[in-house]
């Protein structure tokens, strides 16, 4: 059983310590509302540092700067620390459009000997090519099974995942075609799926449906960012539903202003009430469901920057989670197998 990486195929079991949904290098200016009034734009002309980092804890898009990782030194030493804290493989889900680089990955990869693993497919539609209305589902499909079977913008660097896909709070029908060739591609690679979902809706309903009656496995597909609002009804509607269900936000812990009108709106759950959340559906018997990670987007989730790093979850989450009373077994299952088995295309 074996998962692509960017510097070829390794086994399921050679993974290790698997951060499942991060991004080495991303770029989502284009993503953030133009600023309205003089003050508002002057700070978002800035760059990150230590005067305004107070309010990129209630606007974290406040400063354009933020929205962007594209220094390979900084990356290189954030890696390295997630490294020497014990990580081993790192999946990055940024896609075209947003900042993907594959031959900077293999690179790090290469350098740094981690496992990464790049993903394929359209984010949401704010990122989508100026032309998306011509795509058809077939078209996007080929272009993904292209990427999956010989290589990403004109390389020969393979993805090993689908995703993140990305939705809207209200599905685009851009948005839909693209999660309808993201299910056609799962049903005949095996490999693991990845959507991002609006942070503040319950769309999971809508997306497995359409994914699964479209022949995506449903063991296959990952429901991403539920980790923000918590609502521990509708987690669990979706793990009845045979999916997995992503905790990828550790380390952000703030309340997005909504009189900012940015991307963010409204509450950030703490990392401790992620890990209860997690330490409840262990017990309802939902482990091998759950996948756990940062999503490192913005340059203030970097140790550099005054975040926690690639390294949070096992330098900081692990200890938390023990002291819920998560056993060191069931933190291996979370971070290191369950990863592993989603990501797994069932093939030699």
């Amino acid at each position: 059983m074996s998962i692509m990486t960017v510097t070829g195929k390794v086994s399921k079991d050679t993974l290790g310590w698997v951060l499942p949904h991060e991004h080495a290098f991303i770029d989502l200016r284009k993503l953030v509302p133009a600023p309205i009034g003089i003050a508002q734009q002057k700070l978002a002309g800035e760059q990150v540092n230590i005067r305004n980092l107070g309010k990129l804890m209630r606007n974290p898009y406040a400063v354009l700067d933020n929205a962007v990782i594209d220094e390979e030194d900084v990356v290189r030493d954030e890696l390295l620390k997630f490294k020497r804290a014990g990580g081993k493989t790192f999946v990055d889900l940024t896609l075209r459009d947003i900042g993907r680089d594959p031959v900077l990955l293999a690179g790090l990869a290469r350098e740094l000997e981690l496992n990464i693993i790049a993903g394929c497919g359209y984010y949401v539609r704010g990122s989508h090519p100026p032309d998306m209305d011509a795509y058809t589902v077939e078209s996007i499909a080929e272009e993904l099974l292209h990427e999956i079977h010989y290589g990403i913008d004109g390389t020969t660097i393979k993805a090993g995942v689908i995703g993140e896909i990305g939705t809207s709070e209200i599905i685009d029908p851009n948005e839909r075609k693209a999660l309808v060739a993201a299910a056609i591609v799962q049903k005949e690679t095996g490999l693991g799926l990845h959507v991002h979902t609006d942070l503040y809706s319950t769309n999971g309903y809508e997306i497995v449906d359409l994914l699964t009656e479209n022949g995506a496995a449903a063991e296959k597909i990952c429901i991403n960012h539920i980790d923000v609002d918590i609502r521990m009804a509708y987690i669990k509607d979706l793990l009845n539903l045979g999916v997995y269900v992503e905790f990828d936000n550790f380390g952000k812990e703030f309340y997005a202003d909504k009189r900012d009108r940015s991307v963010l709106r409204g509450m950030f759950a703490r990392d401790i009430d992620r890990v209860r959340a997690i330490k409840q559906l262990i017990d309802w018997g939902f482990l091998q469901q759950i996948l756990v990670s940062t999503d490192v987007c913005l340059k203030t989730c970097l140790h550099r920057y005054g975040g926690w790093g690639f390294d949070h979850m096992i330098t900081n989450i692990i200890p938390m989670m023990e002291d819920v009373g998560i056993t060191p077994e069931q933190i291996e299952t979370l971070m290191c197998h369950n990863p592993a088995t989603f990501m797994d295309d069932g093939k030699q």
